[in-house]
Parts: C-alpha cells; sequence; structure tokens
C-alpha cells in the first residue's frame, strides 16, 4: 500500500485534475439573501437561496430557485461556489458538506470536496449516469458586525447526466 497515493497527493500532481477544479465544466453559483436567511431560525429553507449553473443549453432547469436541474456530462468537474447576493453586507457564507439522498451521479471518488479555506468553493466529479440525483447541501450564513450570529440551511437540488 505504501505505492498508492492518497487523495491530496493525486489532486496535487494530476495537472488534469488541477484545471478541471479551477475550470469546472459545470459552474454552479448559489447566492444567498443573508439578510433574510439571519432573520429565519435555520434548517430547511424554501426561498432566500438563488442558484445558477452553466448548462442551460444542457437541460438544466430551475435557475433562480433553490430546486435547480442540473444537466451535466458524465466526466464533468462541478464547481459550487456560494456567494451572499449582498457583499457589503459583511455577511459571510460557506457550505458545510453534502448529502446524496437519491442517486449516484458522484460515486465514491468523485464525492464534492471543499477546495481552499474559505469553504465558499466545492468541487465533484460526475463519474456515474444518473437520471436524477438528489442531494441535500448544507450551507453556514454568518453575520458581520459586533455580535455575529450563525444560521444552518440545507435544501434539496438536483443533478442528472446527459
Amino acid at each position: 500500500m505504501s505505492g498508492q497515493k492518497s487523495t491530496a497527493q493525486v489532486w496535487t500532481a494530476d495537472s488534469q485534475v488541477l484545471a478541471g477544479i479551477a475550470n469546472p465544466q459545470t459552474a454552479i453559483t448559489i447566492a444567498i439573501d443573508t439578510a433574510y436567511v439571519l432573520g429565519t431560525g435555520g434548517g430547511d429553507i424554501s426561498t432566500g437561496v438563488y442558484m445558477f449553473d452553466n448548462r442551460l443549453s444542457n437541460d438544466s432547469s430551475g435557475e433562480g430557485t433553490l430546486e435547480l436541474r442540473t444537466h451535466c456530462n458524465i466526466g464533468d468537474y462541478l464547481g459550487f461556489e456560494v456567494v451572499p447576493i449582498d457583499p457589503n453586507a459583511g455577511d459571510t457564507v460557506s457550505i458545510t458538506g453534502f448529502q446524496i439522498s437519491q442517486g449516484s451521479v458522484f460515486g465514491s471518488d468523485g464525492y464534492p470536496m471543499q477546495v481552499g479555506a474559505a469553504g465558499n468553493y466545492w468541487v465533484g466529479l460526475a463519474r456515474n449516469a444518473s437520471s436524477q440525483t438528489t442531494y441535500q447541501i448544507q450551507v453556514k450564513v454568518t453575520s458581520g458586525g459586533l455580535r455575529p450570529s450563525t444560521r444552518f440551511i440545507q435544501w434539496d437540488p438536483y443533478i442528472g447526466t446527459n
């Protein structure tokens, strides 16, 4: 086993992987209305989150909602970036995890992982054919200011492959 590379070593050494991380074929942006979310109790959320991807020509649908249905290609790197809608408010957002509830577009070695320390950018790899994978994404929203407050939210969008 000493000849095997860890995932971190492979990601560091493989230029194709590095290119996929830096420029994923499928880009998903998640914009959070932090003022609204911070006023809720957290948990499952039904508004205040707006998702977009670059795969409309691939039959993605639901852009601008929580129920984005991304259609990517097998072998695509998927970049997930979360941003606050108002960057001047001083609030921060970060992805804290993914939970697959149905389907298996990522497989075990394509499962999304955090890139960088901030937590606002994660990358996964579409390894398997899947008409629809339902996943839950968890996000931490923290207010700026003297007495920051934090809310953890989650919702269930979809990914499928063509």
